[in-house]
This record gives C-alpha cells, structure tokens and sequence, in this order.
C-alpha cells in the first residue's frame, strides 16, 4: 500500500524567510540553509511534496524539518496504512498518518501532520523521522534521528541508542518508561510513568542504561528476560525485548 500524493501548492514569495523566523534555530539539530533548501527545489522542480523529500536525498532532519514546516499550511490528505509497515525510500507524506500495527524506518520519512503507530515505532542509524504534528505509538525503538515539531507520547517504553542522533522534541515527552544508552532524549518536559530512584545523566525521567546505579535499578523494575549480565558481569538492556512488552515494567 502506498501514500497518495500530496501535490505542492505555490508558495509565497517570502515563504522561507517566513518560515526560517518562524522556526527559529533547532535546539539538537545541525543548521539548516533555506537558500539551499530553495536551491535544490528550484532545480529539481518536484510536483509532490513526496518527490521534495526525494529531491533533497540525503538531507538532515533539521532541512528536512524547514522543508516540512514551508509546507506545514498545504492542503492535507489522512491515510492509513495496515501494519507492519517499512519505509524503504525517502518518503514525504502531507497529511495526518496511522499505521494499523508496527512501523519500521530504513530510510527517512516526513510527516506533514500527525503520526499514529499502534504497534513500534523502529527506526535505524542515519536514519530521519521528522513530524510537523504529534507523534503517538505503543512503544518506540530509535538509534536514528527524530525531529518532532509538536509532542511525542509513548505509551510504554522509549529507548534510544547510538549517539551520533538523537531524539529532538520542540514539545512535550511523555512516556511509560524511557531508557536511554547514550542517546540524547530531549523534550521540553520529559515526563515518565516510571522514574530512576536518583536522576542521571539525561535528567530524572530517564533511565541511563550505562549508569552504575541506574543499571542496579532496572532489572528490579523491569520484567524478566529484558536485562541479563555482559561477560564483565554488567547490566545490558535489550531494547528489542523491552519495546516488545506490554507493559516491560513489573
């Protein structure tokens, strides 16, 4: 099954320095360059926001946020798509979007709208998950990076690794639980059911997964088989079988 087409409306004169103020810098991410960003559309002249994102190819999440929030006023198509469900080219979607079970990102993925998964939301490294709206899934897994304009709410478990990215929320961050394994997690505020006994690192809502006291913690809160110990007698989570229970927690 595949997205309908979003057609791109033309724009204002001003639309990017509108846009650009708007926006403002991005508290995690790299800068962006609306030049560019105009640049490139002016030479590839896509018809279809889907083929925008195509056309900026490798583009980082900040750019590939600009050029979702140039387009956040364009008309809007919901679509659904039955689950499981992987994104296996850059795609560009305006419009609100539900996945009916997990959704898997190889490659990047643009929501102009919001962004609802019932199952996981699995993402890869050097992968760009950037949403204009609110995000809501079951659980999520990231080691790539994640631009949401709105909020994100997780109803169980949010776990990062790899920290060449990060998870990047303008808004609120609410979630059953969130573990982080040096993965930067930053929403304004983070809020978790469950809560380290002593903060870390990453604040008091995240479990740090490579924290001394906070690894003594988890395999008392968490249900078994989701931790286990390494072949240095050390805490590991597994974030595969953590974002798979439902609830992890005891």
């Amino acid at each position: 099954m595949s997205l309908p087409e979003s057609v791109l409306p033309p724009l204002a004169a001003d639309a990017f320095a509108t846009t650009e103020n708007a926006l403002g810098e991005l508290p995690c991410g790299p800068p962006y360059s609306a030049r560019h960003v105009q640049s490139v559309l002016e030479e590839k002249k896509p018809t279809t926001f889907d083929g925008a994102v195509k056309a900026l190819g490798s583009a980082g999440s900040s750019t590939l946020a600009f050029v979702a929030s140039v387009y956040k006023d364009a008309p809007r198509t919901a679509a659904t798509l039955a689950g499981p469900f992987i994104v296996t080219e850059p795609t560009g979607h305006v419009g609100d979007l539900h996945v009916q079970g997990d959704l898997t990102l190889e490659k990047s993925l643009v929501v102009v709208g919001d962004l609802t998964v019932d199952g996981v939301l699995h993402d890869g490294e050097h992968t760009k998950l950037v949403v204009v709206g609110q995000v809501r899934c079951r659980a999520m897994h990231t080691s790539g990076w994640v631009t949401i304009i709105g909020g994100l709410t997780v109803e169980h478990a949010l776990y990062g690794r790899y920290n060449d990215d990060s998870v990047e929320v303008l808004g609120p961050i609410t979630a059953g639980l969130i573990v982080s394994d040096d993965h930067l997690i930053y929403g304004k505020p983070k809020t978790a059911k469950l809560r380290p006994s002593q903060g870390g690192a990453w604040g008091p809502d995240t479990f740090d997964a490579r924290d001394r006291a906070h690894k003594a913690e988890l395999p008392k809160v968490l249900v078994d088989g989701i931790t286990s110990l390494d072949e240095d007698g050390e805490v590991k989570v597994d974030g595969e079988k953590l974002v798979a229970a439902r609830p992890p927690w005891k």
